[in-house]
């Protein structure tokens, strides 16, 4: 690599960006969706929400699908392909007719399309770089919170200016346009003649040794499961908040137009975040010590709002606790890369990844659970807390993995 050349693998980062901002409108557009499907259809909020549910189990088997091919197979293909899948799924909604449709279209095929647009670019992106990788899984998966900034907005604007089925074909033509920047990615740095960035540093030494790791051998350490472990509970954490924090300000007193800002300062504090802990922190701590800072300060800043609900304290803790949940996100499959090496990355993060799904399923239905009880919010925000102290006592555990060798007499 020149050392004036333009390196490639950053036109990789801006294009793994883009395809993730797809994956945030699967998940920022459904609940606005939500109360006209439940009306067109005659539906419970329970049921609409069914739909939610079902969409985040194949997601879940389209992660470990999409993470064994991306290691044998063309990443450009697989993502645009699969992708595709989902691009349709919103068509096919929009002239859905019935409940069982709607399942089909909205919550398989959305679901299995979703599972190849996060952990297809992640995955590149890992080969890609070996110094600065975290900042650059950082800038990619920043597309979520982005996609939450704008989506909301759009997708609302969309359905009251031409209905409901109109804005599903109108997402789906858009989903298919920013699905061609797939075609930019290429798998490895190798194919154009390169070397992964920062082969050469300090950075690529915390990787010796890691890059013959099977699935298998990373799923039999102990270390791969307390990170599914804090995964799955910091997504849990993190889904109570999104589901109940608007209910909980409304309920608290605060006018729906106001409440309705805490999320996109959860938004904002998310994208300075990512970048603030991949691309700063990460040269003065070690990526699991940041785990840990994470999960305790996101634990602590929803003190803030069980102790004052303001409009100062709300809007102040959306952007505190984006901000710190924003900072553990990439730091998984950073970790992920240096603990057990690029050539099985696919297959165990494909693995790693359904702790999102099964949290999309839990944290809901939890927080649902607990509302049902007692009728208040604030149960709901304590757990969240709870499950995210835990977490943060969980990554202390995490230890660099110590690959077993067979003794070979001499």
């Amino acid at each position: 690599m020149l050392r004036n050349r333009f390196f490639y693998g950053w036109v990789i980062v801006i294009a793994g960006h883009l395809l993730i901002t797809l994956d945030g409108m699967v998940l920022y557009s459904f609940g606005i969706f939500l109360p006209y499907l439940n009306e067109a259809f005659g539906l419970s909020t329970a049921v609409g929400s069914s739909f939610f549910s079902l969409r985040c189990v194949c997601m879940a088997f389209s992660f470990v699908f999409a993470g064994r091919l991306i290691d044998t197979h063309d990443a450009r293909y697989l993502t645009f392909f699969g992708g595709l899948i989902g691009a349709f799924g919103f068509l096919l909604s929009a002239y859905a007719e019935n409940t069982w449709e709607l399942y089909l279209t909205y919550s398989v095929m959305v679901g299995i399309g979703d599972g190849f647009l996060y952990i297809l670019p992640v995955t590149v992106i890992s080969r890609w770089f070996v110094k600065k990788r975290a900042l650059a899984i950082g800038v990619a998966t920043a597309g979520v919170p982005v996609s939450g900034l704008v989506v909301n907005p759009l997708t609302t604007w969309l359905i009251e200016s031409f209905g409901y089925e109109r804005a599903l074909v109108y997402l789906s033509v858009i989903f298919t346009v920013i699905l061609c920047s797939a075609l930019l990615v290429k798998n490895r740095p190798e194919e154009m003649g390169l070397r992964p960035y920062g082969e050469n540093s300090e950075d690529a030494a915390k990787d010796t040794g890691a890059s013959d790791w099977s699935p298998k051998e990373a799923f039999s350490h102990s270390s791969f499961w307390l990170m599914y472990a804090a995964f799955f509970f910091g997504f849990n954490t993190f889904l109570i908040i999104i589901v109940n924090l608007f209910n909980f300000s409304v309920g608290s007193g605060i006018s729906p137009l106001v409440a309705a800002g805490a999320p996109a300062f959860i938004g904002v504090g998310s994208i300075i975040g990512r970048i603030f802990f991949s691309g700063v922190v990460t040269n003065i701590l070690k990526d699991v010590r940041i785990l840990f800072v994470c999960y305790f300060l996101q634990a602590a800043s929803i003190i803030l709002i069980l102790s004052v609900v303001e409009v100062w304290s709300l809007y102040l803790f959306g952007f505190m606790f984006g901000f710190f949940y924003s900072g553990w996100v990439p730091m998984f499959p950073t970790i992920l890369g240096r603990f057990y090496g690029l050539t099985s990355l696919g297959s165990i993060f494909g693995i790693f990844g359904t702790g999102f799904s099964l949290a999309a399923i839990s944290g809901p239905l939890i927080s649902g659970f607990l509302f049902d009880m007692t009728q208040s919010y604030q149960n709901s925000l304590i757990v969240a807390m709870a499950a995210s102290f835990v977490t943060a006592l969980l990554t202390l555990l995490i230890k660099t993995p110590a690959k077993k060798t067979d003794k070979i007499a001499t």
